[in-house]
């Protein structure tokens, strides 16, 4: 039954890349069609949206060590998302949920209260760490984030934030508690908890460039569970090729916290951009108290002269929207791209990740694209021989 109602949401995205035009919509408010549902009340603001999006992931990645070939070769509904947005009496809500595998996984599920130079938000999301993280996946350059991300465990948890924005700066502070597992078995939330914060600013932003730059800092207590620290090869299809167990029991003793910084810097220049940052944790519990570094640098050009969109509000990345999209006669925007990546995690003789990714994004319409990545690198281990990672992989995604 999930596979029908899939194939038909695909079918429908396929459909929705030649008829683009509202079907009907109401200038005065009450409701409207661009795409899906929607209705408002400009007199009160108040306002009611579906959100949704579904990513098509297939991948052909070969582990080769000592001669000896795995592959992964394999496809999977990597996202399936459903969800609303809106406002109510001046308090915006988002409430997203992903339906994989007969769970349902809370994504962002929040309030945001307006104040005066400031905003309140309430309930689960992202802790404010990372450009790449805070940057929603519909909008990254590859089809996995940089690896330091998924490494140190960046994730969305139950709190409170306070943010506040100029023209050229965010700031963003919050203080959370445990996660959620599946929703349809429990609301239980785990015993971690976190502390964290981001800060960004511009220092260049003319129509002919931007300049990014930024910090974030998470203080994590594990609780009773301890931590792993892993990392896939930039391929969600395959294992995690360097992993790092502090969880109890484990030989290299058991995490209750850790501390994490965070570097980050972008350009944007036409239709050129550029991404980097660094990131560093150290891991308290264990007598070592052993730090982790991970780092990565993306280029990225658009070839049909498009321009990297970015948000000053939230100091993130945001849709990039083709300029002649292939419902009004166009090509749709095609971008190349291409990243190095490199964790270190030998500090407990964990090894260390070296990655290459070369990208071709294919903006088919402003909520449809096509992506294609192929990865090369090297996994190496104390004591065994070294991992070559290669092969490709490529997505459908569509989002509403």
């Amino acid at each position: 039954m999930m596979k029908q109602v899939l194939a038909s949401t695909v079918l429908a995205a396929l459909a929705s890349t030649t008829s683009l035009t509202p079907a009907w919509a109401d200038d005065a408010g009450g409701w409207a069609f661009d795409g899906v549902p929607a209705w408002s009340n400009p007199q009160t603001g108040d306002s009611f949206t579906f959100r949704g999006r579904i990513y098509l992931d297939a991948a052909d990645i070969d582990f080769e060590q000592a001669g000896v070939t795995t592959s992964f070769d394999d496809s999977e509904i990597r996202t399936a998302r459903l969800g609303v947005t809106g406002r109510f009496h001046n308090v915006n809500y988002v409430a997203e949920f992903d339906l994989i595998d007969e769970a349902i996984v809370a994504d962002d599920v929040y309030l945001t209260f307006h104040g005066e130079g400031f905003d309140v938000l309430l309930g689960h999301m992202k802790t404010p760490n990372s450009l790449e993280e805070q940057t929603s996946s519909r909008y990254i350059t590859f089809m996995e984030r940089g690896a330091a991300t998924d490494l140190f465990g960046l994730d969305r948890r139950v709190g409170v934030a306070v943010a506040h924005h100029g023209d050229a700066y965010t700031v963003k502070a919050g203080i959370y508690g445990g996660r959620p597992g599946d929703l349809s078995d429990s609301l239980e939330l785990d015993d971690s908890s976190a502390l964290a914060a981001r800060v960004t600013y511009l220092p260049v932003h003319t129509d002919a460039l931007l300049v990014h730059l930024g910090a974030s800092l998470r203080q994590m207590d594990y609780g009773n569970a301890g931590t792993r620290v892993a990392v896939r090869p930039d391929a969600h299809l395959t294992d995690r090729i360097v992993t790092a167990d502090f969880r109890p029991a484990s030989a290299l003793g058991e995490a209750d916290s850790s501390t994490l910084l965070g570097l980050e810097a972008a350009l944007v220049s036409g239709p050129f951009h550029a991404h980097a940052e660094y990131m560093t944790m150290e891991v308290d519990g264990p007598a070592s108290s052993p730090r982790f570094d991970s780092a990565f640098v993306n280029l990225g050009y658009f070839i049909t002269g498009e321009t990297r969109s970015y948000s000053t509000s939230s100091g993130t990345f945001s849709r990039t929207r083709p300029a002649r999209p292939v419902s009004e006669g166009g090509y749709g925007a095609l971008e190349l791209a291409a990243r190095y990546d490199y964790s270190d995690l030998n500090e407990v003789a964990a090894g260390e990740l070296t990655t290459w990714t070369l990208g071709m994004n294919w903006y088919v319409e402003d909520h449809f694209r096509v992506m294609a990545n192929y990865v090369t690198g090297e996994a190496s281990v104390p004591g065994a021989a070294a991992t070559d990672v290669s092969g490709p992989q490529i997505r459908v995604q569509w989002d509403f």
